[in-house]
């Protein structure tokens, strides 16, 4: 069973990579969001321990990936060096594979957060055009609107039990987590570009969506992300008052609203704005944690502390969870409490610097380019590193490779890759109105 699905995912994104690689990343984008799990959500027996029927689209696209790009190493490997850091952090992954309890749980890992690499190399050696990377944002866009639909539609037909909105067989928190990756996209052409009212609805629509899923960090990191973007991308006094109204509605949703209320606080009825700002300390300590608190506690216990500075080594903490535990949370909700139990401090700080290194180089983008485009793209960025970074605090960003990784590295690639055509756009418009000059001196 497990051969068999496998090798329908690794032959479509093979067949989409054969046939064109901005091809496989479209289809990549827009299809991101929808489930593989043929009706069912529980974990399987594979070679490499229990997965999600899921979780083999991420390794078909991971060899595909790997496929197209090994066909075209001279271009990877000049683009490799833009990317040191990335590979630096990798790397110790790959090396914390020496002390780790299971190969095959590390290599499990290994792929979840070398696939978001992956896409980045790939989308700046094949894409050459502006128009393909209006394509994508296109995809990108379109498959925000395309999850809506189906989780509306399967709700309407019954399809659906869920509370919460979300896909069939999808949580809500993978789910939401999509939305946030697109609803910055939108934010960031709102912020940028003349047609604010088609922008301005779809931000509507997905954080409507985004609230209706009712996961608490998803909604944190949109309306954070938000901010970001809006005192980036805003001018003058808008780009001030806009992110403090944005910053400022979400402590109002979960105090004001009573649904939101207890669903953020232990006792949520007894809360109130008088009593958050009188002692701020007794909010924090009835902050409701879904069991988390105590599974991070004993997950540091056992795997951080033995070995803080280097960890118990990458893919332990999962390979503990789906083959050990009994009655588990089956994940550990939090990936910084993971990297610091599998690859330690030092790991952390590698993946931290990354992420930074990353936002920096946005941030100069937005700096020196003035070009519309340009901009949306890095603000996107911008916007979707931000809520990642909160979205991993409390969840498992890395799992949902497929659904919000990829979306939210490929818009850092796209910022990256928008830059690299302008400046040669520039180069060759410089070349040809200097030989004009060379041309007409003879005449002078």
């Amino acid at each position: 069973m497990f051969l068999i699905l496998f090798l329908v995912a690794a032959s479509l994104y093979g067949l989409l990579a054969l046939c064109s690689p901005v091809l496989l990343l479209n289809y990549a984008l827009l299809t991101g969001p929808i489930p593989w799990t043929l009706g069912s959500s529980e974990l399987i027996q594979t070679p490499v321990g229990h997965m999600s029927i899921s979780a083999m689209r991420l390794f078909g696209l991971w060899l595909a990936m790997f496929l197209v790009l090994a066909a075209r190493f001279s271009k990877v490997n000049k683009c490799l060096l833009h990317y040191k850091l990335h590979l630096l952090f990798l790397g110790f992954c790959l090396i914390s594979m020496l002390w780790a309890p299971s190969l095959s749980y590390s290599l499990r890992m290994l792929a979840k957060l070398s696939a978001p690499l992956l896409i980045m190399i790939l989308i700046m050696t094949v894409i050459s055009s502006m128009r393909q990377l209006e394509m994508m944002e296109r995809m990108v866009l379109a498959s925000g609107i395309a999850a809506a639909l189906l989780a509306l539609v399967t709700r309407w037909i019954g399809l659906n039990s869920d509370p919460r909105f979300t896909i069939p067989h999808t949580s809500p928190a993978t789910f939401s987590a999509h939305i946030v990756a697109v609803s910055m996209f939108a934010m960031a052409g709102f912020a940028v570009t003349d047609k604010k009212l088609l922008r301005g609805m779809m931000i509507v629509a997905f954080s409507t969506i985004v609230l209706a899923a009712f996961t608490r960090i998803t909604i944190v990191a949109m309306f954070i992300g938000f901010s970001a973007i809006l005192f980036l991308g805003g001018r003058g006094i808008g780009r001030i008052i806009l992110p403090m109204l944005s910053a400022a509605s979400l402590p109002a949703l979960f105090l004001l609203s009573p649904k939101f209320r207890n669903r953020m606080f232990i006792g949520g009825d007894e809360m109130s704005v008088e009593r958050v700002v009188d002692d701020p300390e007794i909010a924090i300590g009835k902050i409701h944690g879904s069991g988390r608190f105590d599974a991070w506690e004993m997950v540091l216990h056992r795997f951080f502390e033995p070995s803080p500075f280097f960890g118990s080594g990458i893919g332990a903490t999962q390979d503990f969870f789906y083959e050990q535990s009994v009655g588990g949370l089956g994940v550990i909700h939090s990936e910084y409490v993971r990297m610091l139990s599998e690859i330690g401090i030092l790991g952390l700080t590698l993946f931290v610097v990354v992420v930074l290194g990353y936002l920096w180089r946005l941030f100069r983008i937005l700096r020196s380019r003035k070009r519309t485009d340009i901009r949306k793209y890095a603000l996107a960025g911008t916007g979707g590193l931000t809520a990642y970074m909160i979205f991993i605090a409390t969840d498992n960003g890395f799992d949902y490779v497929t659904q919000f990784g990829l979306y939210v590295f490929a818009f850092v690639a796209m910022a990256e890759k928008a830059k690299e055509l302008a400046e040669g756009t520039t180069d060759r418009t410089a070349v040809k109105t200097h030989r004009g000059h060379r041309l007409s001196m003879p005449l002078a």
